[in-house]
């Protein structure tokens, strides 16, 4: 009898000290892999780990694959091993963005969540497919609550945007404090009807020059309120600029290089209309009405869209937040 008591006593401790299953995992594919430029990187699929041990791992394996493509994501092995854990993994993701002290980290956390609301496959160069749900609101909990993390969920979302993300979207300007440029850049990939910035302007109008006298030693963000100031003081007719321009904090994601500090006012329009599948327009806008060209803040660019927002019909809020239909608006 002593005999068989040990015995149980003995499996019981083996038991109690085997180390904890890997959860299964819900994303199956026959192989994984990112497409890079002339080629593909195949991933290596950590089977052996819990999501609880991965996870933490990202804090310093957040570096991401050189892709030679921006419309491609260089996700890494690390982030496709907790990808394939697919729901299970959201929620510790998005409690390891809110603990951790690692910026590289958190970044990675919520490429990986977007990496599970693809279902862990590239469709193609400039279009996919965000299917999961569950990771879709996980990526707006983040833009509602999380400015440093803002602009890259914004740019995540609008790769595949939907309809129901619009109301969602005017939710959180709405409730937040901020200006929120990335939400409000971010909208122009949605087809809306009669949007309230960024309209065609004739191109007599942007054919229009100005240059600067003296050169300044800025970097090229800095030197937008000059250009705004000499627009103003040229071109004062017909171009609007708000005075916050004229000493303002520029946050600029696309730009592109400037010759001889000259620009005409379709570099500062088309910069304007940035927003597609793989980039997201700056902290500014304008607007195009009886021959006349406005520039103005994120802050006035906010204000503009939540009363276009405020004039649409109940009926059509309700029928954008029921549909799931993919809305991308196409320039051309």
């Amino acid at each position: 009898m002593m005999k068989y008591f040990f015995t149980i006593i003995v499996m019981l401790l083996f038991v109690g000290c085997k180390k904890e299953k890997p959860q299964k995992q819900e994303i199956n594919h026959r192989e994984y892999y990112i497409p890079v430029e002339g080629n593909r990187i195949n991933m290596k699929i950590d089977r052996n780990s819990t999501i609880k041990e991965l996870i933490p791992r990202l804090r310093t394996n957040h570096e991401f694959y050189e892709t030679g493509k921006g419309y491609w994501i260089g996700y890494n092995d690390l982030m496709f091993s907790i990808a394939v854990h697919s729901d299970s993994a959201i929620g510790p993701l998005l409690n390891f963005i809110d603990t951790t002290n690692c910026n590289d980290a958190k970044f990675a956390a919520l490429y990986t969540i977007h990496l599970i609301g693809i279902n862990g496959e590239i469709q193609g160069r400039t279009y996919e497919e965000f299917v999961n749900l569950m990771a879709r609101d996980a990526l707006f909990n983040l833009l509602a609550k999380n400015d440093y993390l803002r602009t890259d969920a914004m740019q995540l979302l609008i790769r595949d945007p939907k309809e129901s993300d619009v109301p969602k979207l005017f939710d959180i300007l709405d409730s937040t404090k901020s200006d929120c440029w990335q939400i409000t850049s971010g909208l122009l990939r949605y087809d809306l009807k009669n949007k309230p910035v960024a309209q065609v302007v004739p191109e007599k109008l942007l054919n229009k020059k100005i240059k600067l006298k003296k050169q300044i030693n800025f970097p090229e963000s800095k030197k937008f309120s000059e250009f705004f100031k000499e627009f103003s003081k040229k071109h004062g007719d017909f171009v609007n600029v708000e005075k916050t321009l004229f000493n303002y904090n520029y946050q600029m994601p696309v730009i592109y290089g400037i010759d001889n500090n000259e620009i005409n006012l379709g570099y500062l329009t088309g910069l304007c209309n940035m927003t597609d599948y793989s980039s997201i327009s700056p902290n500014f806008q304008y607007s195009y009405e009886d021959g006349k060209i406005k520039f103005f803040s994120a802050q006035t660019t906010k204000n503009i869209w939540l009363e276009w927002w405020k004039d649409q019909r109940d009926s059509y809020k309700d029928s954008l937040r029921h549909s799931y239909k993919k809305m991308e608006f196409r320039k051309f």
